[in-house]
């Protein structure tokens, strides 16, 4: 039985500004998914998935996994999912899961394996569920772990590889997070609250057609992301605090944000060095980074929300078990 596990991720600056070519930054956190795929003892002609047999309706991502990687001819599996990750979160619940089964379909025909061969594959899977919209930071920073920079352009040693795909480019970069950065926690708020990625990045557009001059605040998000790349590797976490509130109020600006998701940011601010909401917005999570999470994690708690204390920037996919 082989045993994998991928980590979830949040967006720690950045967000929106992605969507017009700006860069982005996304660290991942030690909420992990676990998958395990063993071959059938039995006939069966079906895969079996948490001991049902699998549907391709209700599972796009493993189905396509299965026919992309291990082969209509091949072995019927046997494949097991747990996750620390709340689904639908903005944490990269899904992303973790096509990272994982890539790597275990993979290992399982005993390919050769690469990162960047599983955070393509993987990014495949989330575009074609995603009907294309997919861009490869999720996949990326559950694939590396650590810190994931997202650009339209090549920014110094720390670039990876180039990511084609639909005629859209993306340049991938990593570097690890200093250690004073390791030495915090952050501190995730989930509302509780669905939002709709798509509807909430057209509504942004809307909002610039109908307003130009909040081109301004996407401006100020582009030059705060490349403020918080320089934190994060000179291990200044005051600074990245402060950044991390500046940036929420441009999202603030924009109409990204909600009542509940400030709600959490206020109350998370009174113990934490800074927060803001994580991802598209209107609901999903907010994180604040903290030297007391403890504290921090309660005040969230007492206002409404559902709290993770997490260690970021942890290690990426990697086997747990093969045997």
């Amino acid at each position: 039985m082989l045993k994998i596990s991928a980590p979830g991720k949040c967006i720690l600056l950045g967000e929106h500004a992605v969507v017009y070519g700006h860069p982005a930054l996304a660290v991942s956190i030690d909420l992990r998914l676990q998958v395990t795929i063993s071959k059938q003892k039995s006939n069966l002609k079906y895969h079996i998935l948490d001991g049902k047999l699998m549907k391709p309706e209700n599972n796009p991502h493993i189905f396509s996994a299965i026919n992309d990687i291990w082969g209509s001819n091949s072995d019927m599996l046997n494949i097991n999912i747990s996750s620390e990750i709340p689904a639908s979160s903005g944490l990269g619940s899904s992303a973790a899961l096509s990272v994982a089964i890539t790597t275990g379909l993979l290992t399982s025909k005993e390919e050769e394996i690469s990162l960047e061969k599983i955070s393509s594959i993987a990014h495949k899977l989330e575009a074609d569920a995603q009907g294309g919209l997919a861009s490869p930071m999720d996949t990326s920073t559950s694939t590396h772990g650590g810190c994931i920079l997202l650009a339209n352009e090549k920014l110094g040693k720390s670039w990876l590889y180039s990511r084609n795909f639909k005629n859209k480019s993306w340049e991938i970069h990593s570097f690890e997070l200093h250690d004073n950065i390791k030495n915090v926690s952050l501190v995730i708020g989930h509302t509780g609250i669905q939002g709709s990625t798509s509807k909430i990045v057209r509504g942004v557009s809307d909002r610039l057609k109908s307003n130009p001059q909040l081109i301004e605040d996407i401006n100020a998000i582009k030059a705060l992301t490349k403020m918080g790349v320089d934190a994060v590797k000179k291990g200044d976490v005051d600074a990245l605090g402060a950044i991390m509130n500046l940036n929420h109020t441009h999202l603030q600006n924009i109409g990204v944000s909600c009542n509940e998701l400030d709600n959490l940011v206020g109350v998370a601010r009174k113990s934490a060095i800074g927060a803001k909401l994580t991802g598209a917005g209107g609901g999903g999570c907010i994180i604040a980074l903290s030297r007391n999470p403890t504290q921090t994690a309660r005040d969230i708690e007492l206002a409404g929300g559902r709290s993770y204390i997490c260690k970021f920037g942890v290690e990426g996919v990697k086997i747990e078990d093969n045997y």
